[in-house]
């Protein structure tokens, strides 16, 4: 397959901008990391390679390749998927890989988590008598893949999941006003700030007399200690893990048993 990495000199130029400079902060690292199980080299190369093919249909064939081969639909989710993914985020920001070519090889893994079907995606139909959880991706979030990816998780676990990408503070409080969330979940990652993270924090807050609790996760805790995040924000509670998350917000959660597509 084509190597796709350098597509041209324009957006390696771009690549150099200060925005692009923020952005390769706020990529790859806000894909969840919580995967356990050993991935298999040539199927996570030829899935990758899939990724920056210039033949969008190629996501499909390595899809299909690699659930022929026994990797079940959980894994490529949470584990295959997420890897690519913080692969192409170092690599752009080593300068191997243009914006373009990230951009594009993003849109290529929400793709393959399409043919998944719902359950890895994210999107499902409402589940009735179940948790429910506001997932926010705040506003200038360059990517959402990670969210998507733990929306899905957390569906399986038997969490009802709303996800609202790149929401201001002011959204989220009506958002808080108009429905009942047992929780709410803030994706993020180390290239933003803490105020930005107060700020959303606050609205929900103060958006009703009973808020729910409001949890801050994604790789912002790689820079950050939990005692500074939930000091600083406001927020109950600070963890990548989304058990964890779960537990502490006191939600019941389901075990997901595997299953072959």
């Amino acid at each position: 397959m084509a190597d796709h990495r350098n597509i041209d000199a324009k957006t390696q130029i771009a690549g150099d901008s200060p925005r692009h400079s923020a952005a390769r902060q706020r990529f790859a690292p806000t894909v969840v990391r919580n995967t356990e199980q050993e991935l298999d080299d040539t199927v996570l190369a030829d899935l990758y390679e899939a990724a920056i093919d210039s033949d969008p249909a190629v996501c499909r064939a390595a899809v299909e390749n690699a659930l022929a081969d026994g990797i079940l639909p959980e894994d490529l989710a949470d584990g295959y998927i997420p890897t690519i993914a913080r692969q192409m985020g170092e690599q752009w920001c080593v300068d191997q890989m243009s914006f373009a070519t990230v951009t594009i090889g993003t849109s290529r893994l929400q793709a393959m988590l399409r043919l998944l079907g719902p359950n890895w995606t994210g999107r499902s139909e409402e589940q009735h008598d179940a948790p429910a959880v506001l997932l926010v991706v705040l506003q200038e979030i360059y990517h959402t893949l990670g969210a998507i990816v733990l929306s899905g998780q957390l569906r399986r676990k038997g969490v009802a999941v709303k996800l609202v990408l790149g929401c201001k503070p002011k959204e989220v409080a009506e958002r808080i006003c108009r429905t009942k969330y047992e929780a709410v979940f803030i994706s993020s990652s180390m290239g933003e700030t803490l105020e930005s993270l107060r700020q959303i924090v606050d609205a929900v807050q103060t958006s009703t007399d009973t808020p729910p609790p409001i949890v801050i996760g994604g790789t912002i805790l790689d820079v950050e200690t939990v005692e500074n995040i939930t000091a600083l924000t406001g927020a109950d509670h600070a963890t990548q893990n989304p058990d964890e998350a779960l537990r502490l917000c006191g939600l019941p959660t389901k075990t997901h048993e595997k299953h072959r597509a």
